[in-house]
């Protein structure tokens, strides 16, 4: 072990600037969230909501997946999304209650490798495809790639660890990360940061181990005391940035096994995601204020133009809940408070937050 200990701690020890600017960043708005948002509780329940389709989503689009927030929203609901084939919506029903999981019960879900594949079992629940080996450690080699127009890989990016090395591979970098939180030897998101990154060559899985990546990162965050990354997606992030997300961890997964291991490139991609949801929920906090001149249905919908860039009357009624005419009545409101403006007329109006 003293052996693992020495390659990881090496790659977090000693931050660069960039890093060290980030870290600091993220901790101030950590310190400013602590109290929480003053939302009604629906309206945190909505956001909550809002968050968990808009992860579901952009993390299955990242692999692949052909679903938008629309059609995710409505799986949610429980309803059928007869477009697209059945493992689209098998692959977005296992992630939202996977996730909703880790919202509800992160702080009795331990770092331990049970935890981890009884999460990919949930994870898997629903693709038929992945029965044989869902919750279980891979038993064949695998490897990273890009896929082509056709769903096949296009290109490799690189090689993971072998299926015979996975258990060993997997309990060392538990067994490491579970004692760097405890001793608290590094910063928490330098820990976490190793964490993906390693468990991500490693690869332990035969399929879904991007999508539980990013389940273990809303887990380990919520755990750290992140608590507003239940309201920003740290998912849709990564979709807006996908060839960036690739470039980080293949230049940091190249230098695996070689006397130069680095991680620089992907803790400063990780770090710029965790604080971009940061800056963003920040500004949850900032636009508080507006509660105090809004009614409280008026606020919940404001509170939705968070999520959206864009949005239809019907589509806030079906996300929120609120009637149609008291969401005409807010709409036409935050209109007059300069907080969004309609976009055509008639059935067709759209609204856009300023």
């Amino acid at each position: 072990m003293n052996e693992i200990h020495q390659k990881f701690d090496l790659r977090i020890k000693n931050p660069d600037p960039n890093i060290v600017g980030l870290l600091a960043n993220i901790d101030g708005i950590r310190g400013e969230f602590k109290s929480g948002l003053r939302m009604s509780p629906q309206a945190i329940t909505n956001l909550k909501k809002s968050t968990l389709i808009t992860s579901a989503g952009a993390s299955t689009r990242i692999e692949g997946g052909n679903l938008n927030d629309q059609e995710v929203e409505k799986i949610m609901r429980g309803l059928a999304v007869s477009k697209f084939s059945d493992r689209d919506s098998q692959e977005v029903q296992g992630y939202l209650e996977t996730l909703q999981n880790v919202f509800d019960a992160f702080l009795t879900l331990p770092i331990r490798e049970s935890v981890i594949t009884s999460l990919h079992n949930q994870l898997l629940k629903y693709s038929t495809k992945d029965e044989r080996h869902r919750g279980d450690y891979k038993k064949k080699e695998n490897a990273v790639g890009v896929l082509g127009a056709d769903g096949k890989v296009a290109k490799i990016l690189f090689q993971t660890s072998p299926a015979f090395l996975t258990g060993k591979e997997m309990q060392e970098l538990v067994e490491w990360t579970n004692e760097a939180f405890e001793k608290n030897r590094f910063h928490q998101l330098l820990i976490i940061a190793n964490f993906i990154v390693e468990f991500l060559k490693i690869h332990p899985f035969e399929d879904g181990n991007g999508r539980l990546s990013r389940v273990l990162t809303n887990l380990f965050l919520l755990r750290s005391g992140y608590q507003f990354i239940q309201y920003i997606s740290h998912e849709q992030i990564i979709e807006r940035r996908k060839d960036e997300y690739y470039v980080a961890l293949r230049k940091s997964q190249e230098t695996f096994g070689t006397n130069h291991d680095s991680i620089s490139p992907w803790l400063n991609f990780f770090l710029s995601v965790v604080n971009e949801q940061a800056e963003k929920a920040l500004v949850l906090l900032q636009e508080e204020k507006i509660e105090d001149t809004l009614s409280p249905k008026q606020y919940e919908v404001w509170k939705y133009f968070s999520s959206v860039e864009e949005t239809t009357l019907g589509e806030i009624v079906s996300a929120t809940g609120v009637l149609r005419g008291t969401i005409k009545q807010s709409l036409n409101r935050l209109i007059e408070l300069g907080k969004i403006k309609r976009i055509g007329q008639g059935r067709g109006s759209r609204y856009r937050k300023i």
